[in-house]
């Protein structure tokens, strides 16, 4: 089950970090850029940090889903939560492959605008919600909802005509953090809960006097 008392505290103790750093950032000079730049484009120490942060997230999610998996198919090998959370890894591993490699810079090198990596993200993540329209309904969807929300309003974000670097830095970088945050505690509580799920059935099937 899920618990918003921990996701109100985890996204409540970011926008307070993100504050204090920022805040330490203009004291001594530094560029607030810079910490939602890739590490690669650091110039100065501790740039890139919330960058890496993000990219920690989604490597939290993608090894939650595929350790649950695995485990799933030793406790309950034929139940139709193991293809969701397995799908789940994959979605998630695919986006961070992204993250990491940087592609859609180098495709927008090569001449594809940004929108049309975006709208490649929406029609994956419509493709996610269709297939699996029947189990999410029963995991906290608002989570998952607000974290792919976030992450699209991280994407336009770019595109804003902001003058302020500070103000554009912000405006981009957190909502792509709380994104994170909340995408990964989406798939933990999911997880968690299929696991203590099939331990109480596996349990049960060999008990059969607790039944």
């Amino acid at each position: 089950m899920v618990n918003y008392r921990t996701v109100l505290l985890f996204n409540s103790l970011t926008l307070v970090l993100v504050g204090i750093v920022t805040a330490c950032l203009n004291l001594f000079g530094s560029s607030v850029k810079g910490l939602f730049l890739p590490p690669c484009s650091a110039t100065y120490p501790g740039a890139g940090f919330f960058f890496l942060a993000f990219q920690m997230l989604f490597y939290l999610s993608v090894m939650v889903c595929a350790f649950t998996f695995g485990l799933l198919r030793i406790i309950q090998p034929d139940r139709p939560e193991n293809r969701f959370i397995l799908y789940s890894a994959l979605f998630a591993g695919c986006f961070l492959f992204n993250e990491v490699f940087r592609t859609h810079v180098h495709l927008g090198r090569a001449g594809f605008p940004k929108v049309t990596i975006v709208i490649f993200y929406a029609v994956l993540a419509i493709a996610y919600g269709l297939t699996f329209r029947r189990h999410i309904p029963s995991t906290p969807y608002a989570l998952l909802l607000s974290g792919v929300g976030l992450l699209f309003v991280a994407f336009f974000a770019e595109a804003l005509p902001l003058k302020n670097e500070i103000v554009s830095s912000l405006v981009e970088g957190i909502p792509k953090l709380l994104s994170g945050i909340n995408i990964a505690l989406y798939f933990w509580f999911v997880c968690q809960g299929l696991i203590v799920r099939s331990l109480n059935f596996s349990n049960t099937e060999s008990n059969p006097e607790w039944k």
